[in-house]
């Protein structure tokens, strides 16, 4: 009888085949020309710095603005945000911001800038993951930094904020000496800045939290010159584009937050006991300029027509803060001379914006003074230090001021006797991370900020 050799020749061609497409399919699936294995440092620069926009300007922004009393809740969940009844969860988004978007990518571009020796690259790199990480340990106090980012380790340890502000110092004195004279690699950002300026701006407000008045005061000395702030750059009037302020205030979630009985609002109100007019300020035209009325609450961040309307560019460096830096530190060290000069250099700043500010005297400060204070000493550093409040409304620093402070300028808490002293570590972290530290809450003190 005569075998069928068709059959088994059949079944090994159909095994062979199978085999053949599984292979060619897990080829396929394995080199994906669609996938990116690889990106231009120079591109992903640019997302890192929209990082970098979104913690200075977004949500981390907004509740450091209850916190330190630049906004009030009015509606939805920040009514109680206002009350500081906040869980971790509520901190997802700007850790994984912060993390992810930003520090994580500055490591992978200075890598390659380095391979590359690109070292102008490397020095915004850097500068742009210590402004990250200043923000992390300024709002959340130890945060992971050595171990973060790293793909082979699954639970980063966390560092001490002092040891995460002391390794930002040496990223901005080693970026430095590669940027000087330049804001090159700079899409996400405006104005006519020097990335060395800004460096030692932000060096200056890393010695503050350490109190090295002398070191914050040398770095400050070199740090934004008047006419070279850095901004986001919001000037194109495009949804996507807009100022992120206007984009929450009015566009996604109008009347969530408002500045009626703010701490600012009644500095700079007339209405109020505590407006800060006096025979030599004015502040009617910058009460306008960072307030609309009875827009959504009876005074508004000014999303129409000032501060955080769809094309304002976003301050994140400038002249203003670094003079004030100055001005606090000489008084710190002992001479109020030298402060009064820096405090009116800002004064001179603001009038040519707004106009109503006079240069201040000594004379001016002191008990039954115009400025009234224990000292003139006193008076002086408490001046100096609500200017600073005032003038960077919306920014990250003032809540981290009114805590390394003391609260000297006595803002009163919205809800309760006590203001926030920090953020809850977010949720997913405490999901992922076995390191995360346990046990803190809103008004447990960071370490520098005791």
């Amino acid at each position: 009888m005569k075998k069928n050799l068709f059959l088994p020749f059949a079944i090994t061609m159909l095994a062979f085949t199978a085999t053949s497409c599984e292979k060619d399919i897990n080829a396929i699936n394995k080199n994906n020309p669609n996938q990116f294995t690889d990106s231009d440092p120079v591109l992903m620069m640019t997302g890192a710095e929209m990082a970098n926009v979104l913690i200075s300007e977004g949500e981390a922004a907004r509740l450091s603005g209850l916190f330190a009393g630049h906004f009030i809740g009015a509606d939805r969940q920040f009514i109680s945000y206002s009350q500081y009844k906040m869980t971790a969860g509520d901190f997802n988004t700007p850790w994984g911001n912060l993390y992810t978007e930003g520090v994580a990518q500055c490591r992978l571009i200075r890598t390659k800038a380095l391979k590359a020796n690109n070292m102008e690259l490397f020095g915004v790199a850097n500068i742009t993951e210590a402004n990250l990480l200043l923000a992390a340990s300024g709002l959340w106090g130890d945060v992971p930094d050595v171990e973060a980012c790293d793909d082979n380790i699954d639970n980063p340890k966390y560092d001490k904020m002092s040891d995460v502000t002391k390794h930002c110092i040496a990223m901005l004195d080693s970026a430095i000496p590669h940027v000087t004279g330049s804001n090159a690699y700079s899409v996400a950002y405006a104005g006519t800045f020097d990335w060395a300026e800004v460096a030692n701006t932000m060096k200056a407000r890393a010695y503050l939290r350490l109190k090295d008045y002398a070191k914050a005061k040398a770095a400050a000395s070199a740090g934004v010159s008047k006419g070279n702030d850095m901004f986001a750059n919001h000037s194109t009037e495009t949804p996507g584009a807009w100022n992120l302020y206007y984009d929450f205030l009015d566009w996604n979630r109008g009347g969530y937050i408002g500045c009626d009985g703010s701490h600012i609002a009644s500095l700079l109100d007339t209405a109020s006991a505590k407006c800060r007019n006096n025979a030599k300020t004015d502040e009617m035209g910058r009460f306008n300029y960072y307030f609309t009325m009875d827009y959504y609450t009876h005074i508004d961040p000014n999303m129409v027509d000032g501060i955080f309307k769809t094309t304002s560019n976003f301050t994140l460096a400038s002249y203003v803060e670094n003079e004030l830096i100055l001005a606090e530190c000489e008084q710190r060290l002992g001479d109020n001379t030298a402060a009064l000069s820096h405090l009116n250099n800002a004064r001179a700043e603001l009038d040519a914006t707004f106009t109503g500010f006079q240069p201040y005297v000594i004379a001016d400060f002191g008990p039954s003074a115009l400025i009234s204070g224990a000292t003139a000493s006193d008076a002086l550093l408490k001046e100096i230090l609500t200017e600073k409040y005032v003038s960077l409304f919306g920014q990250l620093e003032p809540f981290c001021d009114v805590r390394r402070t003391n609260n000297l300028i006595g803002i009163v808490p919205t809800f309760g006797t006590e203001l926030p002293k920090r953020f809850l570590y977010p949720q997913d972290e405490i999901n992922t991370n076995s390191k995360t530290p346990a046990g803190a809450t809103l008004f447990t003190p960071l370490e520098l900020f005791q």
